[in-house]
């Protein structure tokens, strides 16, 4: 329930931080990479457990190992949670464990499991299957006790972001 609340305050807060995930030129794959990481990741999703590279099992001290130094840290007074925005994404800490990575529409694509998924509704679906759930702001895949959420644009139909949490927290 707290982090249900915490997700929800996290959205709704002034100082929302998950829109200012940027793309990473550095990661941009080619066409063919794409297309070979979408035709292989069906079977490769019995489980969720990483996306662009940070496990929901990290401290503070694993993310920064993994992704480096953030461009910034945005604490959330009301939560207590900060989060680390990176160019790809940004990565939600509360009392020093991960507890959700939002990827924004703009970062292009997301990599589940070390496998890459260009952003767009068809590619997700393409590569994450039937969604265990539908609701009005977008679809909810769950592998396990994880779960990706891909959130829809109101306005536009299309892809606005996608979650990585723990389905407990949903």
């Amino acid at each position: 329930m707290l982090k249900m609340i915490t997700l929800l305050l996290g959205i709704l807060s002034p100082l929302s931080f998950v829109s200012s995930a940027q793309p990473d030129p550095g990661h941009i794959a080619n066409a063919q990479t794409v297309r070979q990481a979408v035709r292989l990741t069906p079977e490769h999703f019995t489980a969720f457990d990483t996306m662009n590279g940070v496990s929901l099992n990290d401290t503070k001290q694993d993310v920064i190992a993994h992704k480096g130094k953030p461009l910034t840290v945005t604490p959330d007074p009301f939560t207590g949670c900060s989060a680390y925005v990176y160019q790809d994404a940004a990565v939600v800490l509360c009392d020093g464990i991960v507890d959700y990575v939002h990827v924004g529409s703009a970062a292009g694509k997301i990599q589940i499991n070390g496998s890459w998924i260009p952003l767009s509704k068809f590619q997700v679906a393409h590569a994450l299957g039937q969604p265990q759930f539908q609701a009005e702001d977008g679809d909810v895949y769950i592998r396990g006790h994880h779960a990706v959420k891909v959130y829809t644009n109101p306005e536009t139909g299309g892809l606005a972001g996608v979650d990585f949490f723990d389905q407990a927290s949903e």
